[in-house]
C-alpha cells in the first residue's frame, strides 16, 4: 500500500518501509508529479520485466546498459486523462536482433502496469 501524507506543506509518499519520495504538483520540480510517477511506474515495470525475462533466459548482459524512457501524452479531445504512453527501451547492445524483438513482444505482456493502463481498472475512492 502507498500512503500520501502532507507534512510541512509537502506531499510525502510512503510505503510500509517509510518515506520514499516527495510528490510535487507539476513536472520538472523538486519531487515527482503524478504524471512523472505514472510514467515512472510504467518505465520501472518494463525495466524489471526485461531483467526478469533475460535472467530467466540466462542471458548475460550489463544491467547498466538498459534504459527506459516514458512520455505520457494528454488526450487531444480535452478530457482530463492521458491517451498515449510512448515507451522507448534501450537494450544491451550485445543482444542479437531476433532476441531483442522477442524481448519487446514478451515485455509488453509481462508488465502489470502496462497491462492495467491498456485495459483500464476500477477505481473506488472512499473516505477513511
Amino acid at each position: 500500500m502507498t500512503t500520501i501524507r502532507i507534512v510541512e506543506d509537502q506531499n510525502e509518499i510512503h510505503n510500509e518501509a517509510g518515506l520514499q519520495i516527495i510528490g510535487s504538483t507539476a513536472p520538472n520540480q523538486s519531487g515527482l508529479s503524478p504524471r512523472e510517477l505514472l510514467e515512472s511506474a510504467l518505465g520501472l515495470c518494463v525495466s524489471i520485466s526485461l531483467q526478469k525475462i533475460m535472467d530467466y533466459d540466462k542471458v548475460e548482459y550489463d544491467k547498466s546498459s538498459i534504459a527506459v524512457e516514458v512520455a505520457a501524452t494528454k488526450a487531444a479531445d480535452g478530457t482530463n486523462r492521458f491517451s498515449n504512453f510512448d515507451v522507448r527501451v534501450k537494450l544491451p547492445p550485445t543482444l542479437d536482433e531476433t532476441y531483442k524483438k522477442k524481448l519487446m513482444t514478451v515485455v509488453e505482456r509481462a508488465c502489470t502496469i502496462g497491462n492495467t493502463l491498456k485495459e483500464g481498472a476500477i477505481i473506488e475512492t472512499i473516505e477513511i
